[in-house]
């Protein structure tokens, strides 16, 4: 028998002690590790733009600009924090999300109050919170350097890695929400580059996200940067400016809920019904899906997110309606959030029915890429995917039910984008156009691209309906609601 070969039975040490060399040398250079121990109160601000990858009015880059901003607040000694960030969107405005925590109590909510009105997301207990605490790390390189040295044996060097480039050491852990981080620090310096992590995507498969931070200048003796770029695939997504404050007094209110705020209902007992009837024939999977009901098939609205989100949805069809096949699937447009999970329905069979300037993205999608992070198992024949393009309005109709549907680009958010409208029912379904508070109640002001959607149904004749449903939640909006946020815009043309 042959001799059996072992690695050498301290590698794995080796590695633990190489990535504390290179850790130990970045926190000399960021000020110290007693320096670093003694942050009291670290702020920040940021200010920028973000790219808007697959979130733009057109398919394909030139993508668009949008502002972004934000701010973190830590506070060490009382085992606080607090973080905000906002991102604005073609044609729809600014979305943001806030977190503040208390040692091991937190609290999520949405400041703009766009989807979720004036309810609370999340509350967090225990080890719940570990995901704003390391969110806050991200954001402030003493402190990830702090977590990366406190991990103990969860450390790992990986090697040495070129980026910008320059030679850059790369070190290893998993956070306390389970996320795994590599740091990336400059040979030639010591300091910290930034990191990376990797996920998948829907719509771009394996991805790498990584950080950058530059203009390094000392506050309060500690070095901190002035700007942060965050790339995909190395693609420029975000570019920020960043101001840091050091041991500064912070307001105990920063980390409370802010007043006008609920805790989260407990969702209604709908036992077994994971699709909800809204309308005859006409269904809402979570988070806003129509699925209606014809003679011997089913067509299906928006395919959100990546393949298995759908495949979920398929599943929970297949149950409930097992001698009907999806026959369509009709994207809103090619925002990840609305077309990421086309492929599961290629791989059924489906037809994805969509406009001619987004026919391209969807064939694109059915073509292999790395998804090795979250694989799915389509893949395409070498005709490419069942795709049929239509212009202005399309008609789905048998002895059952008739759904329409129109192209009511372009506008601010999107060249192209379809709406559905379903005349017997007195249904419209539609997504990114017009937003309300899903559990919150009440409504927010119409913004521009409604007033402009508003306009395009009565251009359409559709001068009323029963139920208007949005595309990322399952509140039914009703006429005289839809009527009343666009005279919250001064706007009473409808």
């Amino acid at each position: 028998m042959d001799a059996m070969v072992f690695a050498p039975a301290d590698s794995t040490l080796h590695s633990v002690q190489q990535a504390r060399a290179v850790l130990e040398r970045a926190i000399a250079v960021a000020g110290g590790e007693d320096r670093l121990r003694r942050l009291r109160t670290v702020t920040l601000h940021y200010t920028g733009h973000r790219t808007m990858i697959n979130q733009s009015r057109q398919a394909y880059p030139p993508w668009d600009r949008e502002p972004a901003s934000g701010s973190v607040v830590v506070d060490r000694e009382g085992e606080r924090m607090f973080a905000e960030n906002y991102t604005s969107y073609p044609g729809i405005g600014r979305f943001g999300a806030a977190w503040a925590v208390r040692g091991d109590q937190g609290v999520h909510w949405e400041p703009d109050r766009n989807h979720y009105g004036s309810e609370v997301i999340a509350t967090y207990s225990g080890r719940e919170t570990a995901g704003p605490w390391a969110l806050a790390t991200r954001w402030i390189p003493p402190l990830i350097l702090i977590d990366a040295w406190d991990c103990g044996t969860n450390l790992r060097r990986l090697g040495r890695v070129t980026r910008d480039d320059l030679p850059m050491d790369a070190v290893a852990w998993t956070q306390r929400d389970g996320g795994t981080v590599t740091l990336l620090v400059e040979t030639g310096t010591g300091v910290v580059h930034g990191f990376e992590s990797v996920r998948g995507d829907g719509v771009y498969g394996d991805v790498t996200d990584r950080v950058a931070y530059s203009d390094w200048r000392r506050v309060g003796g500690v070095v901190l940067p002035a700007k942060r770029t965050d790339r995909c695939n190395d693609e420029v997504v975000r570019e920020l400016d960043l101001e840091y404050g050091v041991d500064l007094a912070v307001e105990d209110d920063r980390f409370e809920l802010p007043p006008g705020y609920t805790r989260p209902r407990p969702a209604p007992d709908r036992p077994d019904e994971r699709l909800r009837e809204v309308a005859d024939g006409v269904y809402l999977d979570p988070d806003g899906v129509m699925v209606v009901e014809f003679g011997d098939f089913l067509a299906v609205a928006d395919c959100p997110d990546d393949y298995h989100r759908s495949r979920s949805t398929i599943a929970a069809l297949r149950e409930r309606f097992p001698d009907k096949p999806v026959r369509y699937v009709v994207p809103s447009h090619t925002h990840g959030d609305h077309g990421g999970g086309a492929r599961a329905y290629f791989e059924i069979g489906a037809t994805v029915l969509t406009t001619p300037g987004h026919v391209e993205f969807y064939r694109t999608l059915a073509r292999p890429a790395p998804r090795t992070i979250s694989p799915d198992p389509y893949v395409a024949t070498d005709d490419g995917p069942p795709i049929e393009a239509f212009r202005g309005t399309h008609v789905i109709s048998d002895n059952v039910r008739t759904m329409v549907l129109h192209d009511v680009g372009p506008n601010a958010h999107s060249e192209e984008l379809t709406i559905v409208h379903l005349p017997d029912q007195g249904v419209v379904w539609q997504a990114d156009i017009f937003f309300s508070p899903a559990t919150g109640g009440g409504l927010n002001p119409a913004m521009p691209i409604t007033v402009d959607f508003a306009e395009k149904l009565a251009a359409l004749g559709i001068t009323t309906f029963t139920a208007l449903l949005e595309a990322h939640h399952g509140r039914v909006v009703s006429v005289e609601e839809f009527r009343q946020a666009l005279a919250l815009a001064d706007y009473r043309g409808y």
